[in-house]
């Protein structure tokens, strides 16, 4: 009977879409995709299509219906005619056709892939170069003994590596890179501690692989790496599978690049996939929706319950300048001061300690170098203000949950006045309108003496919700003329929060006036010359 319906499948008019399915279940490679069609006992495959896959199943039907067509005139010329074998010439075209059409699908997408080479020649040298990293990091892999710590997630990835690979530091041999390598072609970087020259910098790639070979054959170093993984759309995530990770930390499920995925499952379905090639995960139990983890082991760390987690933190203090957390672990407790304020700070730290006990730290040490560990630029540090203020600079990056858990510690926060800065969150797609208009909701009247926002999308949505909670607001477009404004208001001990996401915002330049110190200047992120001057040329300074 499975013969029959694996029969039945194979010359069906959904066979099209079939073979469109099993595409891209194979990882969108053509091998894979043969060895599929002629090792299928049941040529059934279930997934859902992707947009741009319509016109190649369409395509593909079209030649099923034209191959029926076309044997279709060879009986009727033997019924009329008598033709010598015109019956079994077209028996035999029509019993072939799913072989035929099947093959016929992988002209058209090595069609599709050549005409994809001559038009865009730039990603095309990037693929290339970035396959040969990967296959260098993979024999790096075979030939030597360390551990790789991945970090994945919506929100939190950079600061909670940088946190990671502090901590482990301190009594480890770690190999991390600061900044925000966490593409195809910059991950692989990480392990030979390399910086991407201009990609057609022929003679520069090639004395980089040249080095990368040294490293491969000589003792290699460290005894972890620490790297971060990011995906812009779908199907990104399974390319670091040769990583092969032997932790690897999710630090949340939210909306994110909603331009690409559109919904809040497309991105679990593409920030879970590194359970396919991770041999531990540590998860956020408060930030990753239990439905998306049925099936799956993992560990788990959460600051909001213990019950039922492998590792928890509460906060028995908090100040401006850190808090002390009572930390749980499976194998017992400690307790550690941290510079990190905030949810996001204890969770950053617990997600640390949480690696470092998965690792075979001692608890001792961990506490230890816990609270050696400082914030980094751009995510919740604090730096002192004009006129005695406080200024929390949470700039590198924006979206709903970390601005309103940075609006929890302002509202927190002892002051004569508390100003919140928050500008446009961007990559939010058709997420974008309700995003910003929770933010604005979140905005808190009796505790917000005024709402700055920044950008064009702020001041489409955020700024009528903060208004409608009962804030006094006031938007601009540019960072620059938001720092001049909160300067002319701002009073003695005021608290100042900026938030913001990058381009047509850069909110971290709304600062620059309230510093004390203008030198400080240099610990706000963005602050080399080509990201200055891309800023001078976005707000025409």
């Amino acid at each position: 009977m499975k013969y029959l319906r694996a029969l039945i499948r194979l010359y069906s008019l959904g066979f099209a879409r079939t073979l469109m399915v099993a595409y891209r279940k194979q990882d969108s490679s053509l091998l894979g995709y043969l060895h599929w069609f002629w090792n299928s006992k049941t040529y059934y495959m279930k997934g859902k299509l992707r947009p741009a896959d319509r016109l190649i199943v369409v395509l593909l039907l079209l030649a099923i219906l034209s191959q029926i067509a076309f044997a279709g005139t060879f009986f009727v010329d033997w019924a009329r005619n008598a033709t010598a074998g015109g019956w079994a010439f077209g028996l035999a075209i029509l019993v072939s056709y799913p072989v035929v059409v099947a093959h016929i699908f992988v002209i058209l997408v090595a069609v599709k892939r050549i005409t994809y080479c001559l038009f865009h020649p730039k990603k095309v040298g990037k693929a290339i170069v970035s396959s040969v990293l990967e296959a260098q990091v993979r024999r790096l892999r075979y030939r030597h003994r360390f551990t790789v710590v991945a970090v994945a997630g919506s929100i939190g990835k950079t600061s909670t590596k940088l946190a990671i690979a502090e901590l482990l530091g301190q009594n480890l041999r770690v190999r991390y890179q600061a900044g925000n390598y966490n593409d195809r072609l910059t991950v692989p970087l990480v392990f030979f501690d390399q910086q991407p020259p201009g990609l057609w910098n022929i003679m520069s790639w090639v004395r980089m692989f040249g080095e990368n070979i040294a490293s491969i054959e000589h003792p290699y170093p460290y005894d972890v790496v620490v790297v971060e993984l990011g995906t812009d759309s779908p199907g990104q995530m399974k390319r670091f599978k040769y990583i092969k990770p032997d932790v690897t930390v999710l630090t949340a499920i939210t909306p994110e690049h909603m331009e690409y995925f559109h919904t809040l499952d497309a991105v679990a379905a593409e920030e879970l996939s590194v359970f396919d090639y991770s041999k531990q995960v540590l998860l956020n139990g408060d930030g990753v929706p239990a439905k998306y983890l049925v099936g799956q082991k993992f560990a788990e760390y959460s600051i909001t319950t213990n019950v039922g987690h492998n590792y928890y933190a509460k906060a028995t203090s908090q100040t401006l300048q850190g808090q002390k957390l009572a930390l749980e672990f499976p194998s017992g407790k400690l307790e550690s001061e941290v510079a990190f304020i905030g949810d996001q700070g204890a969770l950053i730290s617990l997600a640390a300690a949480a690696t470092a006990d998965i690792l075979g730290q001692a608890r001792p040490i961990i506490g230890e170098a816990l609270a050696n560990i400082v914030p980094f630029a751009g995510r919740m540090r604090v730096l002192p203000g004009l006129e005695g203020s406080t200024i929390i600079d949470d700039t590198y990056n924006a979206s709903p949950d970390p601005v309103m858990r940075g609006l929890d510690v302002l509202y927190a926060a002892p002051a004569s006045q508390r100003i919140a800065i928050l500008g446009s969150m961007n990559e939010l797609g058709d997420f974008a309108k309700q995003a910003h208009t929770d933010v604005g909701a979140y905005c808190d009247a009796t505790k917000l003496a005024m709402v700055i926002t920044i950008g064009h999308e702020a001041r489409r949505w955020l700024a009528p919700a903060a208004r409608e909670a009962g804030c006094q607001v006031h938007s601009f477009l540019s960072p620059y003329d938001a720092g001049v404004f909160a300067r002319k208001h701002m009073q003695k001990d005021t608290v100042v929060l900026a938030e913001g996401s990058q381009n047509g915002v850069f909110a971290e330049e709304a600062l620059k006036p309230l510093l004390a110190h203008p030198s400080d200047a240099e610990k706000l992120v963005r602050q080399n010359k080509s990201w200055l001057k891309l800023k001078r040329k976005q707000f025409k300074v």
